[in-house]
């Protein structure tokens, strides 16, 4: 008699949690109802076929896209299980998710083999979806990261032509959502399609890539750098922008003979020398794609690094992706006479601060246009520090700088180059100041006071791996927390 009770204790307990459930979820779509349909409405006008939602809650949005269009196949995600300490209210005690799972399998069981529900985090449910998709809607995890982590997901699965979409962006609760939609998407300059009611999408396009390449005096090694890109790395959409910055040897005539064989080269000619750093913003402003990569006129690449390099900054969610290794050659690049190998796998500013080795010093990297604008372009004024104070100032104004293991390009060495011309004046460390002076609030008082004295002034530069500069404790923290809360994106 105790086991009957017990048993019919348990089932009215169940019964009265499905209530709730029930009861819950017609007082949570009389609101969220108002954004049901809209998301459908880009899905129908593009004829999509096959999607994932990320976040299935009720099933009420799942439920709208499979009535109102004519999608082949919905896959729900939604591991429908307690997170301890994350503050949202669908974060329900794990009997009643086991109870709402139930509901929303029942709700949707009408839509037969159209709906697929994988109970599992975005992380493990990706890898049991076969194929790519034509859309993501992500609505589940309302914070920064979850968001960035979804997106970081969920990208590479869906068609080029297709649509990344979702919820709440915008909302006053979940300043994250808006946030990291922002800054995933701004590096490729796609709008954001807002449907109101916090729905919105963006279309996915192919991704073209602008080479760009400063060139002075560099008849002897220009076309060997200009055909290493057009050995595997060049792809359709893509151009190449060479900078002639008012050359006196015949660069110009060897520019001209492999636009002959290469026409997507276009030329810019300077009348007069104005250094790297003015030579590398003209190609930039020139450039008509989104994603930039700069090859010094005297280096090489390994075919097909670039598009593992584009791929890796896309979908790591960087704004800025260098190769791990700098290999030095003199002639042979086959016979690299040492190398510089970055041990990190995500560049900081306190990193820059402590080598002039950080893997944005040798310029010769992808990033993104929006992330040139936001550094303030290259420096114009510091000679050959114009790519180390680039890289320095993306890190300061908050760039993502990955890393991307197993990869490397060749970087000629021992000729008389920029770098070596310029290091003879004897003015790096001088040069090197006025790139820091605008972030000196950024930085350690100590450390300020050391540079700008004059025991520091002219060697702190040269010193930085024996006397790093430190940032202030404050600004530490958040740049690791930022970190930190960004190493998965």
């Amino acid at each position: 008699m105790a086991g009957i009770r017990y048993k019919r204790a348990g089932a009215d307990q169940m019964s009265r949690i499905d209530e709730r459930i029930a009861a819950h979820a017609v007082a949570a779509e009389k609101t969220w109802s108002l954004s049901y349909g809209r998301f459908s409405k880009a899905i129908a006008r593009k004829k999509l076929k096959t999607g994932v939602e990320i976040g299935v809650a009720f099933g009420g949005h799942a439920e709208e896209i499979l009535k109102s269009t004519k999608v082949n196949r919905l896959y729900g995600v939604d591991p429908y299980k307690h997170i301890k300490g994350y503050d949202d209210p669908m974060n329900l005690p794990q009997k009643e998710f086991n109870a709402l799972y139930k509901f929303v399998i029942r709700r949707l069981s009408a839509f037969g083999s159209r709906y697929t529900h994988i109970r599992e985090t975005s992380e493990k449910a990706v890898g049991r979806v076969v194929g790519n998709l034509d859309f993501v809607y992500i609505d589940a995890d309302h914070s920064y990261q979850g968001v960035w982590d979804d997106l970081i997901t969920w990208y590479p699965k869906i068609n080029d032509g297709g649509i990344i979409g979702g919820h709440d962006y915008g909302h006053p609760n979940f300043p994250g959502v808006k946030q990291a939609i922002d800054e995933f998407f701004r590096r490729f300059n796609w709008p954001i399609n807002e449907m109101g009611e916090g729905v919105w999408w963006v279309e996915k396009k192919i991704l073209s890539s602008s080479f760009i390449m400063p060139a002075y005096n560099a008849q002897d090694t220009i076309a060997a750098s200009v055909e290493s890109i057009f050995n595997g790395n060049f792809s359709s959409g893509d151009e190449l922008v060479v900078v002639n910055d008012c050359s006196t040897d015949k660069t110009l005539d060897v520019l001209k003979k492999l636009q002959k064989t290469f026409p997507e080269i276009k030329i810019i000619n300077h009348k007069t020398n104005k250094g790297g750093g003015a030579a590398r913003n003209m190609a930039v402003k020139i450039a008509e794609n989104h994603l930039i990569f700069c090859l010094d006129a005297d280096n090489l690449l390994l075919p097909g690094s670039v598009p593992k390099l584009r791929d890796f900054l896309v979908e790591s969610g960087a704004d800025v992706a260098t190769f791990n290794t700098v290999r030095y050659f003199r002639t042979d690049p086959a016979k690299p006479t040492h190398e510089w190998r970055y041990k990190t796998s995500s560049a900081s500013l306190e990193g820059a601060l402590s080598t002039f080795k950080f893997p944005g010093a040798s310029g010769n990297y992808l990033f993104t246009k929006e992330s040139w604008v936001r550094a303030g372009r290259y420096p114009e004024a510091s000679g050959a520090l114009d790519t180390w104070g680039f890289g320095f100032r993306q890190l300061a104004t908050g760039s993502k700088m990955r890393v991307m293991s197993d990869s490397f390009y060749c970087h000629r060495y021992g000729h008389d180059s920029y770098w070596m011309r310029e290091s003879r004046t004897g003015k790096t460390a001088s040069k090197a100041l006025q790139l820091l002076t605008p972030f000196f609030n950024l930085l350690d008082e100590k450390d300020v006071r050391y540079i700008k004295s004059s025991e520091g002034r002219n060697s702190w530069f040269d010193n930085l791996e024996k006397r790093p500069i430190k940032l202030k404790k404050d600004n530490l923290k958040k740049t690791w927390r930022l970190r930190l809360r960004r190493l998965a994106g």
